[in-house]
């Protein structure tokens, strides 16, 4: 028997995958105090955000950034309570922008380093 290379999802097939969920996977990320932050959800929503994370670590060494916003690229993946939305930087960084560009980039809305892998 051949053995075959294992499959390494990317953060786009684990978006392609977990949105055919349903009910639709909801999380609700909100400051809880001065220096805690509350991520809720479901076991399944739960299990997306953390299997999302895993993919981004294997990305392409070239993509260092990707993230989630209520108010931007990936609000689907939120509820109407979440007050914040998360920004992964994977380090080394070997991107071409700094991390705080692409911040404000995500604070935009701006694709960048948003899609892709």
């Amino acid at each position: 028997m051949a053995k075959t290379k294992p499959v390494r999802l990317t953060t786009n097939g684990i978006i392609e995958a977990y949105s055919k969920v349903r009910p639709r996977l909801k999380l609700t990320i909100k400051k809880l105090d001065r220096s805690t932050v509350s991520i809720e959800g479901s076991a399944k929503a739960l299990e997306f955000l953390g299997r999302f994370i895993v993919a981004h670590s294997q990305a392409d060494p070239d993509d260092c950034g990707k993230g989630l916003s209520p108010n931007g690229a990936g609000s689907a993946w939120f509820t109407k309570e979440s007050t914040l939305g998360f920004y992964l930087h994977r380090l080394p960084c070997r991107g071409n922008l700094p991390v705080e560009r692409r911040a404000v980039s995500l604070r935009r809305g701006a694709s960048s380093g948003q899609d892709g892998n």
